[in-house]
C-alpha cells in the first residue's frame, strides 16, 4: 500500500518495527552498512528453504533464480533510469570500480581525473592510483576546497587534452555527505569525449540517482548501504555503449563462446561481466529490500533523513568546542553529519557512544589519516528523539572526557 509523503513520515513506529535493530540500539552507520527490515530477512531465508526442498539445480529453483535477476535488474533499472541489461551484479562498489580500472586497455600517455585524490574514499583511489603504478597512466588529482567541492573549469581544462580517458568521482562524499555536481561533471565528460565513472556508494537509497542525466558510462553502488540489502551484492551500471570499451576480469562459461577454431568471443553484457555462479541469496534479498525502498519512495525517504540529520546538525551546533565538516546548505547534503569534539578524539567519542548503544563510525575528513572525524549516517527508520539523545551523550562525553 502506498502513501503520501506525510503519512510515510507518521508511520514511523511502524517502519521501525521492521528493523529490529531500533529496539536495543540508536543505529546511525549506514554510510558502512545497514540494516535489512524483516521482509528482506524473510525472503532470503524463503530463497534458502525453497533450494532445500526443491533441489538448487533443479528447473524450478533455476527458473525461480533467472525470474529473480530478471525481476531485480528491472527494479534497478527503474531506480537509476536505465535499461536492465546495463545492471551487472557484483560483489560490492569496488568490485564495480575495478571493472572499469581493470577493463580498459591503458597507454601510458593516457590521463585520469580523479577529485580529492586521497580524500576520495580509497575504493575509487587506490584503482587508479595502482595504474598509475603498473602503468605509468597520469593520474591528475583535482584540488578541493575544505568541504571536498573543485574547480568545474580545471576539470574540462584537463578534459580537453587529447590523452584524457576518464573523468572519476563520487556522487556523494563518504566523509562528510556533500553533493557533488556529478551532473555538470557530465557534460564536460560527454562535451570533450571523455568516459565517466561514479562511485554512487553513499548516494543509491538515498537521493535521486539518474544515471542518463549524470551522462557517466560507469557506476557502481552496494546493496547493503542505503538500499538496506544484504551483505556481498553490490551493482555496476555500464552503459551499453561503453561495455565495449571493456574487457572483462574473468572469463567462464556463461561469459563467451568457444568457435570451432577455438576462438573466444565474449556474449553480450551484462552475461559478459557475470561469469560463474552469483550471490543468488543476496539477489533474493536485494529485490525485497528494493521494494522496500520503492514503497516509500526515495523523494520520501530523502526528506525524512534530512528531518533527523538537521535535528543532529541544529543541536550540535548550540555546544561550544565541536566542529562540524560539510556543507551548511542541506541542498548540497545527505544525512550524513560529520564532526569532532575538540578535546576528545573521535576514535573514543565513537567507542563511548557505542557502550551507550549508540553505533556511528570514525572516518578521515583530511585523506591519508591526518584528519579523522566522528560520522553519524542516520536513515529512514530512526526517529527525531534518537537524534536528541544521540546529542544528550555528545554533550555527557565532552563534560566527561573533555
Amino acid at each position: 500500500m502506498d502513501y503520501d509523503d506525510e503519512s510515510k513520515e507518521k508511520d514511523i513506529e511502524l517502519i521501525r518495527k521492521d528493523f529490529p535493530v531500533t529496539k536495543k540500539k540508536i543505529y546511525m552507520n549506514c554510510g558502512s552498512f545497514a540494516p535489512m527490515p524483516l521482509s528482506t530477512i524473510k525472503s532470503i531465508t524463503d530463497f534458502l528453504v525453497r533450494c532445500s526442498e526443491e533441489g538448487p539445480d533443479s528447473n524450478s529453483v533455476q527458473e525461480y533464480i533467472t525470474s529473480l535477476m530478471k525481476e531485480l535488474r528491472i527494479i534497478i533499472s527503474q531506480l537509476i533510469n536505465c535499461e536492465p541489461e546495463e545492471i551487472i551484479f557484483t560483489q560490492s562498489t569496488t568490485e564495480g570500480l575495478n571493472y572499469v580500472a581493470s577493463g580498459i586497455e591503458w597507454k601510458k600517455s593516457d590521463v585520469i581525473i580523479a577529485r580529492g585524490g586521497l580524500h576520495e574514499h580509497y575504493a575509487n583511489y587506490f584503482p587508479w592510483l595502482n595504474l598509475s603504478k603498473k602503468y605509468g597512466v597520469k593520474l591528475e588529482e583535482i584540488k578541493i576546497n575544505n568541504q571536498g567541492f573543485f574547480d568545474l573549469d580545471k576539470i574540462d581544462k584537463i578534459a580537453k587534452k587529447k590523452n584524457t580517458k576518464l573523468i572519476t568521482l563520487s556522487h556523494v562524499l563518504y566523509n562528510n555527505g556533500a553533493i557533488m555536481p556529478v551532473e555538470e561533471v557530465g557534460e564536460i565528460a560527454n562535451r570533450q569525449n571523455v568516459l565517466y565513472s561514479i562511485d554512487a556508494a553513499q548516494s543509491v537509497g538515498t537521493i535521486n540517482v539518474d544515471v542518463k542525466k549524470m551522462g557517466c558510462d560507469f557506476l557502481a553502488f552496494p546493496g547493503f548501504k542505503w538500499l538496506c540489502g544484504p551483505p556481498g551484492i553490490g551493482i555496476f551500471y555500464c552503459r551499453k555503449e561503453s561495455a565495449e570499451l571493456l574487457t572483462p576480469k574473468y572469463i567462464g562459461g556463461e561469459s563467451a563462446i568457444i568457435t570451432e577454431e577455438k576462438n573466444l568471443v565474449y556474449t553480450d553484457s551484462p552475461q559478459k561481466f557475470q561469469t560463474g555462479f552469483r550471490n543468488y541469496v543476496g539477489i533474493a534479498g536485494l529485490a525485497s529490500s528494493l521494494k522496500y525502498i520503492q514503497r516509500l519512495g526515495v523523494k520520501a525517504i530523502r526528506k525524512m533523513n534530512m528531518k533527523i540529520a538537521n535535528v543532529i546538525t541544529e543541536e550540535l551546533r548550540t555546544i561550544p568546542s565541536i566542529s562540524i565538516f560539510g556543507p551548511e546548505d542541506e541542498k548540497l547534503r545527505t544525512s550524513i553529519v560529520t564532526f569532532a569534539i575538540d578535546s576528545v578524539s573521535p576514535k573514543t567519542t565513537v567507542s563511548s557512544l557505542q557502550e551507550k548503544g549508540i553505533i556511528v563510525a570514525e572516518r578521515d575528513v583530511v585523506g591519508g589519516g591526518k584528519k579523522k572525524a566522528v560520522r553519524a549516517s542516520p536513515h529512514f527508520f530512526n526517529a527525531p528523539n534518537e537524534a536528541s539523545t544521540f546529542v544528550e551523550n555528545i554533550k555527557i562525553i565532552q563534560n566527561m572526557l573533555g
